[in-house]
């Protein structure tokens, strides 16, 4: 939020200044390729609305120029401050301060998942959740399968003899597969399946069996472990309306 505030108020004195006199014709240069360097990406994209695949990667290399700009904005703000309002400067510093403690806050509160993180204009995961894909890489998987071992100790329940216990993943199967280990046998048959673990993602289905498991984030849910000992169930992926 701050860096868009302070971007958006350098881009602003970046064409102001273009008419000014009293500018170097040096440091107009500057800006305006840094401007040009942070916006025109984002703008053609807008424009022309290719496809963009996983979003935001496409567009990291903006993020430099923007923070350059912010700096410079906050910069220049702090020295007028400091020349014609310096008892206003503890006040910008404290409003500064308390922008950078938002996202902050939302990385303690997301970790180890700070990937998935919207701002609070994108409304947070929570609202993002319905928009974008969150945890496409599956890394809440790992964190579920250690719940899925911790819960079967704890119950102190054990694979049949003949066989290892099986697990069907409806989602990115490797993260499951490391984590759980040669005890646990990985697959996609939801029939033959003592456990169903799936990603909190738009493709895997909400099933009706005990929940083991559980994964959540800012009421998001990121991975779920289900109990589907006894259940006849032939798939775990959402089969999306016509």
């Amino acid at each position: 939020e701050v860096l868009l505030v302070l971007c958006g108020a350098a881009v602003v004195g970046t064409f102001l200044s273009l008419s000014r006199t009293d500018v170097p014709a040096r440091r107009k240069t500057v800006f305006l390729m840094l401007t040009l360097a942070a916006t025109l990406p984002l703008a053609v994209a807008m424009v022309k609305r290719p496809a963009l695949y996983n979003g935001i990667r496409h567009f990291i290399f903006v993020i430099p120029p923007m923070a350059v700009l912010a700096g410079a904005a906050f910069a220049w703000g702090m020295n007028w401050l400091r020349h014609s309002h310096r008892r206003w400067q503890p006040v910008a510093l404290a409003v500064f301060t308390f922008g950078l403690m938002l996202p902050l806050g939302e990385m303690i509160r997301l970790h180890p998942y700070q990937y998935t993180h919207f701002n609070q204009i994108a409304g947070t995961v929570r609202n993002a959740n319905d928009l974008f894909m969150l945890d496409y890489w599956g890394l809440a998987l790992k964190q579920a399968s250690d719940g899925l071992r911790e819960e079967l100790v704890e119950r102190q329940e054990f694979p049949p003899p003949t066989r290892k216990w099986k697990v069907a993943v409806c989602g990115p199967q490797r993260p499951a597969q490391v984590a759980l280990g040669p005890d646990f046998t990985i697959g996609w048959d939801s029939n033959a399946a003592d456990f169903a673990m799936t990603l909190g993602e738009f493709y895997c289905k909400g099933l009706t069996a005990p929940v083991l498991v559980e994964i959540k984030r800012d009421d998001v849910v990121f991975a779920r472990v289900y109990d589907i000992r006894g259940q006849s169930i032939s798939n775990l992926l959402a089969i999306p309306a016509p």
